[in-house]
């Protein structure tokens, strides 16, 4: 850069810097835009103030107005028990020794049953229901065409001073309400719930002579295995002085019901939910359907009509049971409950009845090892039988000293059935021999067996009962899990099943000796506890324990009985009696009359 050009830039700047100076405003004129800048702020701030009051306005009158238009909606849907329709949820403990309950102020109802004494096979608090997944109300129209449900109603909750029982209250007037006294019972698993009706034939409509209760509780899961529980739950449910009858297990099932009702309870596998009437439930519609999703076990509805007869005052007095399936507790009920509990029809149920579960009762009060006692019960069944199973292993005994001369026979007369059945009746008729002495006995053993088969997967008394490597003998053990699902086993080892597999091939091994049983007949006797294996794999541990128990009995009987039963004695025995006139019994003279009309005469 030139000189000329350096000053040409000075004189520039020296200009600007003395027209700034010359034009720069006076400490007057600052101080009068500062207040002029102040009075526009003020004015701006006065107008946000103002669209803010409105808006506030604005949105205060639009609330209003809905509050309006929302009572006038409750009004018109409740009518005289509008007011009761708002509130906030609170709720009141009620507890005994067996029971923790909690009621909700909405609806007056059961809101919670938490069983204190047991738990859930994960070790958390045994609760029956909660919340939603019991829904207990009853409903009814007025006279100005209201449907009312008592569950969209809020009670006010008055304590009893013991703390045992509450009135949930709805106080329209002075001589109108609408109570629910829930109260425990002497029986700890019972609770008193009374619905009273005062004044109410002035409400409800003069043509409404039914309140709808609906019932509807969502079963929670409370053992190890699912589909076990799925299978043991359905709704119970009684005529007044006849048997209980249920909907079936196995499918979803909705029965309308004309007959009036005792009690209707729902039934989970150990434990049950009852609600039973001082007076006959009318017109009941029960249904039960299985939750897909297995966040619940299934869904049970009942439907009830309770006689409303437009009375001032009227009291619908009704028990509930909230407890384990535990035969001798619910017989105390005495409304014949303890028949929810399965123990098998005719006479499996009588020896259920007056064996099996009076020895659980006898031997609990004096111990607490479930494996010993099912062990003790298997010796006391056992002991029971041993008259049988001495006749049965006789009898096979006089066949096996026979079937040297049935070989004979057959190989005489193999081509000709017809002669050889009429040769082998002759025989057993000289000999003095039953061909069916060895199955009686048998068949006589199979009520116990099939009764034990109904009485240890639904028997309460097991349930969480740990021994050896079972750790709940009401459910199967596992010794190891495989991972995997196989189709008819599953996805673990049951040891015990294993094991009663073992002593029943044992067992079959050893009577096919004694019996002599040849060809397809011994297959079949080999494959049937192989297919066990996999039945009973999922059954409870207490069942497949006394399974083998009874197998290792009978083995060990058989090898007593056989120490003192001799071929050769028996064998003398049979020829002596061929000796004899020939008498004939009933049953060979049945066997003798059907082979006649089948063609042929045993006596030629």
């Amino acid at each position: 850069m030139d000189r000329n050009s350096i000053i040409g830039l000075g004189l520039i700047f020296g200009i600007l810097i003395t027209f700034a100076y010359i034009n720069q405003p006076s400490k007057e004129e600052i101080e009068a835009a500062k207040i002029k800048q102040d009075s526009i702020n003020l004015v701006r701030l006065q107008n946000d103030s103002t669209t803010l009051a409105l808006v506030q306005a604005e949105k205060k009158e639009a609330v209003i107005a809905a509050k309006g238009i929302d009572s006038a909606a409750k009004q018109n849907a409740f009518g005289s028990f509008a007011s009761f329709s708002e509130g906030k949820d609170d709720y009141t403990i009620l507890e005994n020794e067996e029971l923790k309950l909690k009621i909700a102020n909405k609806g007056g109802r059961i809101y919670q049953a938490e069983l204190k004494n047991y738990k859930r096979s994960d070790g958390s608090p045994l609760v029956l229901f909660e919340g939603d997944d019991n829904d207990f109300s009853y409903g009814f129209a007025t006279r100005d065409a209201k449907a009312i449900s008592t569950k969209d109603l809020y009670f006010t909750p008055v304590p009893a001073a013991d703390g045992k029982s509450i009135t949930m209250q709805l106080k329209l007037g002075e001589n109108q309400m609408v109570e629910h006294y829930i109260g425990f019972l002497e029986n700890q698993n019972m609770v008193d719930f009374k619905i009273n009706l005062i004044g109410m034939n002035d409400i409800i409509a003069p043509n409404n002579n039914f309140l709808d209760l609906s019932w509807k509780q969502n079963i929670l899961q409370q053992e190890k295995t699912h589909e076990a529980e799925k299978n043991t739950t359905t709704i119970y449910y009684r005529y007044p002085n006849e048997d209980p009858d249920y909907i079936s297990e196995t499918k979803d099932l909705k029965e309308d019901i004309k007959t009036p009702l005792q009690w209707i309870s729902y039934k989970q596998q150990y434990f049950n939910s009852s609600l039973i009437g001082s007076t006959n439930f009318e017109n009941a519609a029960l249904e039960t359907k299985v939750d897909e999703s297995k966040k619940y076990i299934k869904t049970l509805t009942s439907n009830i009509g309770l006689t409303f007869d437009h009375s001032d005052k009227q009291s619908y007095e009704m028990q509930f049971y909230f407890g384990p399936n535990h035969y001798k507790s619910l017989s105390k009920v005495g409304v014949g409950l303890e028949q929810v509990v399965p123990m098998g029809w005719g006479i499996f149920g009588w020896v259920n009845k007056l064996l099996t579960v009076n020895v659980f009762y006898f031997l609990g009060k004096y111990m607490s090892n479930f494996g010993i006692i099912i062990l003790l019960l298997t010796l006391i069944v056992k002991t029971i039988l041993f008259p049988l199973v001495y006749k049965s292993y006789k009898s096979s005994a006089k066949m096996r000293v026979l079937k040297p001369e049935m070989d004979e026979i057959k190989v005489k007369y193999g081509n000709d059935m017809a002669k050889l059945q009429q040769e082998n009746m002759k025989l057993y008729r000289k000999a003095g021999v039953n061909p069916m002495g060895g199955c009686l006995p048998v068949v006589l053993q199979m009520p116990i067996l099939v009764a034990m088969f109904q009485f240890f997967p639904s028997s309460f008394e097991l349930r969480q009962q740990a021994f050896l490597w079972s750790s709940d003998l009401s459910s199967y053990d596992s010794i190891f899990n495989l991972g995997f699902e196989i189709p008819f086993y599953g996805d673990h080892v049951s040891l015990f099943t294993l094991l009663m597999t073992v002593s029943t091939l044992v067992y079959t091994m050893y009577n096919n000796q004694m019996t002599g049983v040849t060809g397809q007949m011994k297959i079949i006797s080999y494959l049937m506890p192989v297919m066990f294996l996999g039945f009973f794999n999922n059954y409870a541990s207490g069942l497949t324990y006394y399974y083998f128990l009874s197998n290792l009995f009978t083995i060990g009987q058989q090898l007593i009985i056989r120490q003192f039963v001799d071929d050769k004695a028996l064998h003398a025995q049979i020829q002596e009696h061929k000796k004899k006139p020939v008498t004939k019994s009933k049953f060979q003279q049945k066997l003798e009359d059907m082979a006649k009309k089948r063609g042929f005469d045993p006596n030629k």
